[in-house]
């Protein structure tokens, strides 16, 4: 999952990992600042500029997972172990491929948190189809190329095609493969769920039309193209809500509470996007359709008088948020400064500080 274009950590983003008591600031904001709940996870390191995070859930859940094999009957430990391990890892790669990727496109990403349905990466590519579209698509395709490597793993171990095309249905018929039966290894049971893992995360995500999946990213920026970013993002959004209804349901019926988890989330996940969406309605259509397709969504005003008023405030508008962009860029940066140094800073967000110092002496 990738979280594009918004920062729930304002504020607070990479500048807890690092010097100055980082654990520390990140319990202050749980327990003390305790409002956001994004916040509510704990650095554990930094690389590339960018700071990964565990949310306490996430603990919780695992320490849960961990202990539950300790029943009888129940799967082992290490496997369990493994298994969580491998998933970390699985996603953390996911979620780095959001992040490299907005970085390729021109974009910022600086935060990763790691929570019980997954990994968020926050990421504000710039504002058009192809730079959000790109984003998107290079977290599922770590996982792409991740089960292409292992499944190649498999075959050249001595694995047959039945292990690598298996009911997605039932995710142990590929271990009925023959090669399973010969002389027993336990790593080819964990090869396999590597495989298998990676594959289901793949198809998870870039399947299912719903918010914050990255599923429901790629139809909003395909449909963006050609409608542009407002009407794309409620057609989006409310196949959201629709695909919510229906995997709850599914959950439901089968007693599968990860996809009732996961309904709850991308359903609230999509009305609060149509909440956003709708305290645009006053404003122009085309205020946030600046990219392709549709300029508005009424009948073409043929009024020249009223169209030059039209143009004139779009253009205002525009100047307008160019500049409250670049105030909040200014401000990220001097929170970067104040949390990291002055040495932290790239030479983009350096050139951007100069530029905006600059501004601000031909003003005065």
């Amino acid at each position: 999952m990738g979280t594009q274009d918004r920062d729930y950590n304002r504020g607070g983003g990479a500048g807890d990992y690092g010097e100055g008591g980082g654990f520390r600031r990140a319990f202050r904001r749980m327990f003390v600042e305790g409002d956001n709940f994004f916040g509510w996870s704990i650095p554990i390191y930094r690389l590339a500029g960018i700071t990964v995070k565990i949310h306490i859930l996430y603990l919780a859940y695992v320490a849960a997972k961990l202990i539950w094999p300790l029943a009888p009957g129940a799967v082992g430990f290490w496997f369990t172990a493994f298994f969580f391990l491998s998933g970390f890892v699985f996603v953390l790669l996911h979620e780095y491929g959001h992040c490299f990727a907005c970085r390729a496109v021109g974009g910022d990403a600086d935060q990763i948190i790691m929570w019980p349905l997954g990994g968020l990466a926050f990421c504000r590519p710039p504002h058009n189809w192809k730079a959000a579209l790109i984003t998107t698509v290079c977290g599922p395709a770590v996982n792409l190329a991740l089960a292409a490597i292992f499944a190649a793993a498999l075959l050249a171990a001595g694995a047959g095609w039945s292990a690598i095309f298996f009911n997605l249905f039932d995710m142990w018929s590929g271990t009925r493969d023959p090669w399973f039966d010969q002389p027993a290894a336990y790593w080819k049971i964990l090869l396999y769920c590597a495989y298998a893992w990676n594959v289901y995360n793949f198809l998870f995500n870039f399947f299912l039309p719903m918010f914050p999946m990255d599923g429901g990213r790629i139809l909003q920026e395909l449909l963006w193209w050609k409608l542009g970013y407002k009407k794309a993002t409620l057609i989006a959004v409310n196949v959201g809500l629709f695909v919510a209804v229906i995997l709850g349901a599914v959950g439901l019926s089968t007693n599968h509470s990860l996809l009732v988890t996961i309904a709850l989330f991308g359903g609230i996940t999509c009305f609060t996007q149509r909440r956003a969406l709708a305290m645009m309605a006053d404003e122009p259509a085309w205020a946030y359709d600046t990219d392709k397709g549709n300029k508005g969504f009424g009948p073409p005003n043929t009024d020249p008088a009223t169209a030059t008023q039209e143009k004139a405030y779009k253009a205002a508008l525009k100047r307008q948020q160019k500049e409250q962009e670049g105030q909040h860029e200014v401000d990220r940066i001097l929170d970067k400064i104040r949390d990291q140094g002055m040495q932290s800073l790239s030479g983009r967000e350096k050139s951007i500080l100069k530029d905006a110092t600059e501004r601000g002496k031909g003003r005065g």
